[in-house]
């Protein structure tokens, strides 16, 4: 059932205010947390995968040199994986005249290494688990982390190190402990391409969004186990442990590995509950190269996790495999999602997006509201510096932004924009709309953390 509220209350101007006002006793409320955190080393647990991303900007310059002399059919079906440079290019194309965000995983290193011999870019941690790690540190949360992969390189990229640590058979011990130089590093190349970019190709339009495309050759990663330190960790209640993230499936292309590895998830999130029967632990899906895939993420998992999240692009993907065409925002729109709630339930559901956040939960509506806020403040200050942000930054990013039209069209379509809690349990908030983007990849595990941070 859709909210039944009446249309909310005084002039627009008004409302928008009462949003920016909320926005505004976030930072200093998420300072004053973190702080208590760390006098209780209170830790959040992110899991699992870890990287090192190349981030690239994919101007117009250079898709027309990867693009110079190859023939590409864009129409062709759906490239979930790249076996060949063709393949690469034609599911980089496919994302970029849609302006959707795909893992593009490869399975050739020759494939990849054509590629990173053609691009440059910063270097920054990557995996949701890691990124997220990552925000919440730089936001002062102390964090346990969950690493695939521990090279120096990849160590050294991580911020904020003085409050990130590590599961070992012996305890929590700092992150620097973890570094081992046998360690190989796993690259990702991340092509971020803006708003009006093109391939090269006939007949092909220009992006409608700005997104981005991660390519991956990764043997680590998409065969990856849970370290036994974390599990450790995570299974001795005399350590502290706020919440915890699970994700990093997407990077599981083999699907044996992928049901080993759910198995060994369910059993061990069973267990480290056992230990924390009041731990929240959220799932976050990310892109998976076939619908299949997550929903039996989701058929394993739900059952377990008291939270799961997802962006639009995933959302899309994911009715998509359920024969369903995803509608624009509107009241459709959250009748689709209560029914892929209903499908897999879960005490709470979440979907984000740069425009609006909205949310299915059993618990407090008003609490939920603040850390949908405050994870778009997150995202967005991210995107605006292209760096984890610290809690300074959010508050330059509130002085630029603007509370998000379309968040606000679809909030009155609701009957709920003057606070943003409907009936049943829904959630639904406005982002933050800022000029001068300086990122687009990391911003959902960056809200991830924000979220995380504030529930």
């Amino acid at each position: 059932m859709l909210p039944t509220r009446s249309r909310a209350r005084g002039t627009t101007g008004v409302i928008e205010q009462a949003w920016r006002q909320r926005f505004r006793t976030l930072p200093e409320r998420a300072k004053l947390r973190a702080e208590a955190a760390r006098q209780g080393e209170v830790r959040i647990a992110c899991g699992f995968t870890a990287n090192l991303d190349q981030v690239v900007a994919f101007d117009q310059s250079l898709a027309d040199r990867l693009f110079a002399g190859q023939r590409i059919d864009v129409a062709a079906p759906r490239v979930n994986r790249a076996d060949s440079i063709a393949d690469l290019l034609t599911g980089v194309a496919q994302c970029v005249t849609s302006g959707t965000g795909h893992d593009l995983p490869v399975r050739d290193a020759a494939v990849q290494d054509w590629l990173l011999e053609r691009v440059t870019g910063r270097v920054q941690i990557g995996g949701t688990g890691a990124q997220a790690a990552a925000t919440l540190a730089r936001l002062g949360f102390p964090v346990l982390i969950h690493l695939t992969g521990r090279s120096p390189a990849q160590i050294a990229a991580l911020p904020a190190r003085e409050v990130m640590t590590v599961g070992s058979r012996d305890g929590v011990v700092p992150i620097e402990a973890a570094s081992d130089p046998a360690d190989p590093t796993m690259w990702h190349v991340v092509l971020e391409f803006p708003e009006g970019v093109q391939a090269p190709l006939p007949g092909v339009s220009p992006a409608p969004a700005a997104n981005r495309v991660i390519v991956s050759y990764d043997p680590v990663n998409s065969a990856f186990t849970i370290d036994p330190g974390f599990d450790a960790a995570l299974g001795d209640p005399d350590h502290e442990i706020g919440a915890l993230l699970v994700s990093g499936f997407s990077q599981v292309t083999e699907h044996e590995v992928l049901e080993q590895v759910l198995r060994d998830t369910a059993e061990a999130i069973r267990i480290w509950r056992a230990a924390r029967p009041r731990m929240p632990v959220h799932l976050e899906l990310g892109a998976m190269p076939e619908s299949g895939s997550v929903m039996r993420v989701l058929e394993t998992l739900h059952p377990v996790v008291t939270s799961i999240g997802l962006n639009i692009d995933e959302l899309r993907d994911l009715l998509h495999g359920l024969d369903v065409t995803m509608a624009k925002p509107s009241p459709e729109l959250i009748a689709q999602f209560r029914w892929l709630a209903a499908r897999y339930p879960a005490p709470r559901w979440s979907l984000h997006t740069r425009e609006f956040c909205l949310s299915l939960v059993d618990g407090d509506a008003a609490k939920e509201r603040d850390a949908l806020l405050f994870g778009s403040l997150v995202a967005a200050t991210r995107s605006r510096i292209g760096d984890f942000p610290r809690v300074s930054d959010l508050q330059t990013t509130l002085e630029r932004a603007v509370v998000n039209p379309t968040g606000m069209t679809l909030l009155h379509s609701l009957g709920i924009a003057d606070d943003g809690c409907g009936d049943d349990g829904l959630v639904v908030t406005p982002g933050l709309r800022i000029e001068g983007a300086q990122a687009s990849v990391g911003l959902g595990d960056s809200f991830t953390a924000g979220v995380l941070a504030m529930l």
